[in-house]
């Protein structure tokens, strides 16, 4: 399922999200469900894999991930979520979102090595160099970046 709720309204995503995981249980229905909305991979997938310039770069159990992103990408994507500060706002302090900087790489015009070593604020050398390969991090958590041990949360 490709971004199957999108655009919908939030009761509307509900009910279609409970319908895919009705399906799953009684017909024993596996789903590759595509998505940017990280709140819906953590609400129906079991597993994840994070793509980045058209590239697993993570993959790991939805939980293993998100306690613990070992990929630079997997972690800006992470740290870039709104998390409600009810004591800063009550403090009338100004709450910004993360983003991750640089721009997205170009698939005509990639960079050497990771494709996300431009943006990267791990990157070293070797990291432009080559792709690294998919690296065990623990048993079903694998990260595409030779320095997932600093990045690993």
């Amino acid at each position: 399922a490709d971004e199957p709720t999108t655009a919908l309204d939030v009761t509307v995503q509900l009910q279609i999200l409970e319908l895919m995981r009705r399906l799953q249980r009684e017909i024993g229905m596996g789903i590759l469900f595509i998505t940017h909305n990280l709140g819906v991979v953590a609400e129906v997938a079991d597993r994840v894999a994070v793509m980045y310039g058209g590239r697993i770069v993570e993959t790991a159990p939805v939980r293993e991930l998100f306690a613990h992103p070992s990929h630079p990408y997997t972690r800006g994507l992470l740290d870039s979520l709104p998390v409600v500060d009810h004591a800063a706002r009550a403090s009338g302090q100004e709450l910004r979102l993360r983003a991750i900087p640089g721009s997205v790489v170009d698939p005509r015009n990639p960079p050497q090595g990771c494709d996300f070593n431009p943006r990267c604020a791990w990157v070293i050398p070797e990291c432009r160099a080559a792709v690294p390969a998919l690296l065990p991090v623990v048993p079903e958590h694998r990260a595409r970046c030779i320095r997932w041990n600093e990045v690993h949360g």
